[in-house]
């Protein structure tokens, strides 16, 4: 199967500095022979080499504004860390009102369906008596990141939906019966942090289709509302923005998940390397009195996202000073919430399945042949994880020669030794 990526990878500008192999959490790159070698099926979208490589050989790849003309009627549904991206003085209303004159004709505000996607899960949890800890699905790195390399937890991620799908299929309902306009004519634009929720939505793992028709990077779009924010708020007075805008808690900062959650038995983790340290104590069955586990693969949640301008730290304390300024706790009918939890409005169309990838695709006996010869190899290597064979650490060196992709000569340490 192919996988879509949101990147695209420029060989020609490597300059071999190899942080990007060591930094990647799947081990999913490697470099030899003066080139960078890829396995689309390890990657996971986590943004890690975007971040990390100063030759810039990974480059975003991104729908504009532009390519969404084709739509008769375009719906923006932005990260709540969009507002992040701009000083707490900057109303909302006024980010609205810049991506409208950027040619979008509506803005739709997952807000209210984070509330009521917070109080479905806390009814999932408590009805709920195994499978346990249940993994959020909000972050799509950490979903991936499952498939790839702990598919047996893939029970345990949650079947709720996320909140951005969520509020794009009930706005393109909602406008199509007010409006008159065919579904297909109306376009969802999703305006994202991260690459990893770029590809949930071009190629997601839980349904045939996104209910949001393409994305735009929080980066891309900051640069054209900077000006006309500006423009806007000449002659503006706080009492024009009186009752215009809503700003509830959104699920891009560490804890804001569990905070719309009624449980005590949940626990918050980010950063990729944690996250593993985290699902292999469940693996192990260590992590035994947790009923929800939240978790963000970027530094500080979404805030960190590699799509994302503002310092995280900054970005973050942005947030809490708009909700402070802005936020009005918002009701909703539980028994209304309740009736579409049972019908199972809240839920992903279909179940998360592994990656059949390249180390889960070998018959038993082949596999049990290249583990003792794995051994046998690791055995002689320096053990080092240098990074100098072009493979991340020696013991994922020695998986690639028991491969064919890699030569024992390729190790310095090995070659160079007098013992050998």
């Amino acid at each position: 199967m192919k996988y879509f990526h949101s990147h695209i990878i420029l060989p020609e500008k490597c300059k071999g500095h190899i942080k990007c192999i060591k930094s990647c959490p799947t081990e999913a790159l490697r470099y030899r022979n003066n080139k960078i070698t890829f396995f689309d099926d390890l990657c996971v979208d986590c943004g890690a080499c975007l971040n990390i490589c100063p030759e810039k050989v990974f480059v975003p790849v991104m729908d504009e504004v532009s390519d969404f003309e084709k739509y008769l009627y375009k719906v923006a549904i932005p990260s709540r860390i969009l507002y992040s991206q701009f000083s707490s003085d900057i109303h909302p209303k006024l980010i609205h009102e810049a991506l409208i004159k950027t040619g979008f004709d509506e803005v739709a505000d997952i807000s209210l369906n984070i509330n009521e996607l917070g109080f479905a899960i806390s009814e999932h949890i408590k009805t709920k008596k195994d499978g346990k800890p249940i993994i959020s699905s909000f972050c799509p790195a950490v979903l991936r990141l499952i498939q790839v390399n702990y598919p047996n937890l893939i029970d345990l991620i949650s079947p709720f939906d996320v909140p951005r799908e969520i509020t794009a299929k009930e706005a393109k309902r909602r406008i199509s019966v007010e409006k008159g306009i065919d579904i297909n004519k109306i376009g969802a634009i999703y305006i994202s942090p991260c690459p990893a929720k770029v590809v949930s939505i071009k190629q997601p793992a839980e349904k045939e289709k996104s209910w949001i028709d393409g994305a735009v990077a929080i980066s891309d779009i900051y640069k054209v509302l900077l000006p006309e924010i500006s423009r806007l708020r000449t002659n503006r007075k706080q009492e024009d923005y009186t009752d215009y805008f809503y700003f509830g808690r959104g699920w891009g900062l560490l804890s804001q998940v569990l905070s719309n959650i009624d449980s005590e038995k949940c626990m918050s983790v980010i950063g990729i390397e944690n996250i593993k340290m985290i699902l292999d104590d469940i693996e192990d069955s260590k992590l035994v009195n947790v009923d929800y586990l939240e978790a963000f693969t970027c530094t500080q949640a979404c805030v960190g996202g590699a799509f994302c301008v503002e310092n995280p730290y900054i970005a973050r304390h942005n947030a809490f000073l708009l909700e402070k300024k802005y936020c009005v706790p918002t009701q909703f009918d539980q028994k209304e919430v309740g009736v579409k939890y049972k019908t199972g409005f809240y839920f992903m169309e279909n179940r998360v399945y592994p990656r059949a990838t390249r180390t889960l695709s070998t018959d038993l006996s082949t596999s049990i042949k290249r583990m003792k010869q794995k051994e046998r190899i690791i055995s002689k290597l320096p053990k080092k994880d240098c990074g100098l064979c072009g493979a991340p650490t020696c013991e994922t060196f020695a998986e690639d020669c028991t491969r064919g992709e890699a030569d024992l000569s390729d190790c310095y340490f090995f070659h160079t030794s007098p013992h050998h």
